[in-house]
């Protein structure tokens, strides 16, 4: 590859990864400010989605998972109880261990969340097609797979 080609590789890599921040950080502004009615933040549903995936899990697990300090998943938690989108419980293997699951107001509010997703993706993507979904995927996971190499 000639330093040309190379140059204008580096551009197009740099802009690609410009254009993946924009759209992640556009898509968390927006489901920010469709959520705010609920008193809900994307990083709760984070956690909330953690809870209901993993149902009986110590905040330590969660903090990891939501990729927070265990601070911030104890503070996430404190505000789910408070909602009422959690209750706690006693772990059946360790009693010292603290446990989460959703509570049914916790499911509603997920499948609320969930269903704002769907129609902020469909509003985003509405001039892609498939193909051109499935090549941006494809090329995405390819980056995954280097970066957790």
């Amino acid at each position: 590859m000639d330093s040309e080609t190379g140059t204008r590789r580096a551009a197009e890599c740099r802009r690609s990864a410009t254009l993946m921040r924009r759209v992640l950080l556009g898509f968390k502004a927006r489901l920010d400010d469709e959520l705010r009615a609920k008193s809900v933040t994307t990083a709760q549903l984070r956690f909330l989605h953690e809870v209901k995936e993993r149902p009986g899990s110590s905040g330590a697990l969660l903090a990891r998972a939501c990729y927070v300090t265990p601070q911030s998943a104890q503070a996430m938690m404190v505000r789910a109880v408070q909602r009422g989108w959690v209750v706690r419980g006693k772990s059946a293997e360790n009693e010292r261990l603290v446990t989460a699951r959703l509570t049914a107001n916790g499911e509603r509010l997920l499948a609320y969340a969930d269903g704002v997703l769907a129609r902020l993706e469909r509003e985003v993507w509405v001039n892609a097609s498939v193909a051109e979904l499935r090549a941006m995927n494809r090329t995405l996971e390819r980056g995954l797979l280097k970066l957790e190499d």
